[in-house]
């Protein structure tokens, strides 16, 4: 890709003030017109040191709402961000439906910077463009519009302009060494950085390579080409309204989970809190070891209503440090949270190095409640699957652990338990309309369930049916569980 850009393209001064004028406000009319649509938007810049990437994100901002875009200049991860997996940042930055970021360097610089080394370096070039051009789809199946421009010059070109720099008191701060020492090492980067681009050039991410050798054509060719595809948006977007494209949607295949709400024994009571005490001590010890290892381990309970999951995760947490853990309750997004890809709000959560994060319930809302009740559409819950499945397996390949709970009961457990809850003066807050109407509903959720196992139960992030009509039993079995799975990510 980059052996083919031409590298003597310019324009003078007067052509470039006449082509570039329409331009200008034109810039800012399709910003807003697909603000009003919701449509998200993400740019990235990216090219090689003294490429113009400054500039040209200078000359973008100066005709966008300030209101509608943020800026991301993107450096070197701070302490947080290092103990996160590479792309959780950059999650976080995605934009709310309607406005739009500039990434000055994104993912694919961090990605050369912090993931291409060692003697394994062309495995791990394979395994970021995987997660990147994941990333990329699930964002775009969600509506937004990726722009992606890499500013291309020569060695010779780069070399001059440092030598410019050097000389100028007023741009010589602008050299700077960092972790991506691109103008010492521009041959080696070469080939590493056209396989970037040629693997992650796709239909809904697409690259535009522009020779930067001289300003005025870069400026006016980064203007064209983001006008012209803002504009193929937006036609798009006016034919369909906010219909979404059909593409994608393919279910991940099924692997049987067999559902039992009976445990195989029973405990009693001084069994159950002799063997209660004795898993809540190494549960800590395993919470002591993971954080001295700086491995994040993420533990999900998903179950019906009333299956026992705050009980349950009450006696997890007894005997760990609180200062190494948080609980997540999730229930219906926040008009923010709505505003974004559905999984943007867990990736916000997603624990540091040597933390534990404890969801109660999850993203797999997407394809339970979120479908019965639908708050989402057909193709967003069938696709849901697979970008579930994408997002746990490169969690847990970047040395990331999770256990996923669901907590099994029978239909007669769960009327008497709601009985019991609504007659206990102390318990009868915990019942809502809500609940009964779920139930109502038992036979399209007792379906969902068996199609979420069967399709998100993988080798990388299998799921643990807890038979939870015993509440004693289930929670023995999920801190065993827990105790195990903390021993194999030790190993």
């Amino acid at each position: 890709m980059l052996e083919k850009t031409d590298l003597s393209k310019s324009i003078d001064e007067d052509t470039f003030k006449k082509e570039i004028a329409p331009l200008y406000p034109r810039l800012g009319v399709l910003q807003r017109e697909l603000w009003d649509r919701r449509v998200p938007i993400i740019i990235v810049v990216e090219g090689w040191n003294a490429s113009g990437i400054t500039m040209v994100v200078s000359e973008l901002i100066q005709y966008l709402d300030p209101r509608g875009f943020a800026l991301h200049s993107i450096g070197s991860p701070n302490d947080d961000e290092r103990a996160r997996p590479l792309l959780w940042r950059f999650w976080t930055r995605t934009p709310a439906r309607g406005r739009m970021a500039l990434f000055a360097r994104s993912w694919y610089s961090r990605s050369l910077a912090e993931q291409v080394s060692g003697i394994d370096w062309r495995s791990q070039i394979r395994r970021s463009i995987t997660d990147i051009n994941t990333f990329e789809r699930q964002i775009s199946d969600d509506g937004a519009v990726i722009i992606k421009f890499f500013l291309h010059i020569s060695k010779e070109e780069q070399k001059k302009r440092f030598s410019e720099r050097e000389k100028d008191a007023l741009t010589s701060w602008m050299i700077t060494q960092g972790d991506w020492d691109f103008h010492s090492h521009y041959d080696d980067y070469l080939p590493i950085i056209e396989e970037y681009l040629d693997g992650t050039d796709t239909p809904h991410a697409p690259w535009t390579v522009i020779g930067a050798t001289e300003g005025f054509y870069t400026r006016l060719k980064v203007y064209s080409v983001m006008i012209r595809q803002l504009e193929k948006r937006y036609r798009e977007s006016k034919k369909r309204g906010r219909e979404k494209k059909h593409r994608d949607i393919r279910k991940p295949p099924r692997t049987r989970v067999e559902r039992v709400a009976d445990p195989p024994e029973h405990y009693t009571r001084g069994e159950y809190e002799s063997a209660l005490s004795r898993s809540q001590d190494e549960v800590r010890d395993i919470q002591y070891w993971l954080y001295k290892r700086k491995i994040p381990l993420m533990i999900v309970y998903e179950g019906w209503d009333a299956a026992g999951k705050g009980g349950n995760i009450m006696r997890l947490v007894h005997s760990m440090n609180p200062r190494g853990y948080d609980v997540v309750p999730v229930s219906r997004p926040d008009q923010t949270e709505a505003d974004h890809h559905y999984l943007w709000r867990f990736y916000r959560r997603f624990p540091p190095a040597g933390h534990i994060t404890i969801f109660d319930r999850s993203w797999y809302g997407r394809v339970l409640v979120e479908r019965i009740e639908g708050y989402c559409a057909e193709q967003e819950w069938k696709r849901a699957y697979r970008e579930i499945n994408e997002m746990e397996q490169s969690y847990v390949e970047q040395g990331g652990g999770l256990v996923k709970f669901w907590l099994e009961i029978s239909r007669d457990e769960q009327h008497r338990r709601f009985m019991a809850r609504q007659n206990d003066s102390l318990k009868e807050w915990k019942m809502t309309d809500e609940d009964w109407r779920n139930r109502g509903k038992w036979r399209e959720y007792d379906e969902a369930v068996d199609e979420m196992l069967a399709r998100t139960s993988t080798s990388a992030a299998p799921w643990t049916v807890i038979e939870s009509d015993d509440k004693y039993y289930a929670r023995l079995k999920a801190l065993r569980t827990v105790i195990e799975y903390g021993i194999h990510l030790l190993r």
